[in-house]
């Protein structure tokens, strides 16, 4: 665990600095100088290219459980990267011309403020190619074990840079068309910075060899693409389609709402997204040496420490929930449940360890997609009886029904299939311990100052909470960490 804990550590350290970047700027800043429809615009310009990347890379991202046949430093790990940007580039040209055919579909024309997104649809197409060569980039830095550097780039870096966009519009240096080119340009940066640090470290290369590539490498490539494809952007589907759906159903403006709302929750998913960039590269190579031993201690590791962060963050999202609600404007009032239940999509998929890692890099990485496939039905199916039911919450209820679903049917498949699950006695007392920390959280009075308000309430929250976690010795990962810095605090002074 010794790799995955140092990458996760450094991926979260950055993700949460840029969380609080993009926080401050989508909650004090934009949602104050920018209409709910605007907000809308921007989320949805930024899921759209997100799901339309991950399918133009035509399931070429599936083919890194393969990638130690490949790893080989003096033949250039034999033209991988070649390859990844040549299928990438094939999926890309096939966007484009969907792009051209479908805009209309793609818009949603059932509410009049879609016209906003019609003069801005183009946008879409630089986004998403600037979004599918960093996803290939970030893919082949992870292969070679430094899944932080990709983190720190979409996760920080980017953050900023449209915090620095969004200061000139709020000092009225751009008006918005000004300001949604900048925006545009800042998006583009993250893969400019990746290829760079490709570069740097000497490890770009695009020179391809075709003698690796015999008809059994060929055929397992393919095979593997051809069900990563559905493996590969059915997340994204699942995590955006409600955008999607809200979209279509109650225009741009309600997009805005439930974006806002959703990126409180999506706080919870950091921790797991940290732990999946290096978990995949370590499994996979695990089970190419079958070290079952190794890959259960992974999966349990990974369960109760994701579990613990996501908690945690859950209930303390929760708790202070009021004093979000007296940030943002009272057009997101209507958002409070939606910070819930995305949260609780979240947090159902943290509880679970890196399953969908032990699944994808498996031999059973087939039946990876057939869930996912599943799992883009059920998705649908849930929103379109939610959201006529209780509108843009309700696209928040299906994804936390979906996601609960998509979980425990992962656990029982790697339980059945290879004997391996992830709880012990300390998941079921992590729960209870917040519960009641939560419950405890409530019986503290309101203070009119909604900072000092948070800050005492959060405060205790993570002083009972961490105590707890830490003399129960609920992970030892985490008791190694407290004894780590103690020793070298101890030395210091």
């Amino acid at each position: 665990m010794g790799i995955i804990k140092q990458q996760t550590l450094k991926g979260t350290f950055f993700s949460y600095i840029g969380v609080f970047i993009g926080f401050v700027t989508n909650t004090f800043i934009l949602t104050k100088v920018l209409d709910t429809d605007q907000v809308g615009l921007i989320n949805i310009l930024t899921s759209f290219s997100l799901i339309f990347a991950q399918f133009a890379i035509l399931g070429f991202n599936a083919t890194a459980r393969y990638f130690p046949y490949f790893r080989n430093e003096k033949n250039k790990h034999n033209g991988y990267l070649f390859l990844a940007c040549l299928v990438s580039l094939a999926g890309f040209l096939l966007f484009v011309i969907g792009a051209y055919y479908f805009k209309e579909l793609i818009i949603s024309q059932k509410s009049q403020d879609n016209n906003l997104f019609r003069n801005y649809y183009w946008y879409l197409i630089p986004l998403t190619f600037a979004n599918l060569y960093f996803n290939v980039f970030d893919l082949y830095s992870r292969l070679l074990y430094d899944a932080a550097a990709g983190r720190l780039i979409r996760e920080f870096t980017l953050k900023l840079l449209v915090l620095i966009c969004v200061l000139f519009l709020i000092f009225r240096v751009l008006d918005f068309r000004s300001f949604m080119w900048l925006w545009l340009s800042a998006n583009l940066m993250p893969m400019l910075l990746m290829m760079i640090r490709l570069i740097r470290k000497g490890h770009f290369s695009l020179e391809p060899n075709f003698a690796f590539l015999n008809k059994n490498v060929q055929r397992n490539l393919f095979n593997l693409c051809l069900f990563g494809i559905l493996t590969g952007a059915s997340p994204l589907l699942v995590d955006n389609i409600d955008r999607y759906m809200v979209n279509s159903y109650f225009g741009l403006a309600d997009t805005g709402i439930y974006s806002i709302a959703a990126s409180f929750g999506i706080i919870i998913a950091l921790p797991t997204r940290s732990l999946y960039s290096i978990a995949y590269t370590v499994i996979a190579e695990s089970w190419i040496r079958k070290d079952m031993e190794n890959i259960q201690t992974v999966y349990r590791k990974s369960c109760i420490n994701q579990s613990i962060v996501a908690l945690f963050l859950f209930i303390v999202v929760w708790a202070n929930i009021h004093n979000a609600l007296k940030i943002l404007p009272p057009d997101y009032a209507s958002g409070v449940y939606i910070v819930f239940f995305i949260g609780l999509a979240n947090l159902f998929d943290a509880l679970t360890g890196v399953n969908a890692v032990i699944l994808a890099t498996s031999r059973y990485y087939r039946y990876d997609s057939f869930f996912y496939l599943a799992l883009v039905g059920v998705t649908i199916a849930n929103n379109l009886l939610f959201i006529p039911k209780f509108g843009i919450t309700g696209a928040a209820m299906a994804t936390a029904l979906t996601m609960f679903i998509f979980n425990l049917s992962r656990y029982l498949f790697i339980l059945i299939k290879f004997k391996l699950q992830p709880f012990t006695f300390n998941n079921l007392l992590l729960i209870a311990i917040g519960i009641i920390v939560y419950w405890l959280s409530t019986l503290i009075p309101v203070q009119q100052n909604l900072y000092l308000d948070t800050l005492i309430r959060g405060g205790v929250m993570t002083i009972l909470y961490g105590s707890a976690v830490y003399f129960l010795h609920l992970s030892s990962d985490i008791n190694e960490l407290v004894a780590d810095f103690r020793r070298r605090f101890i030395k210091r002074f």
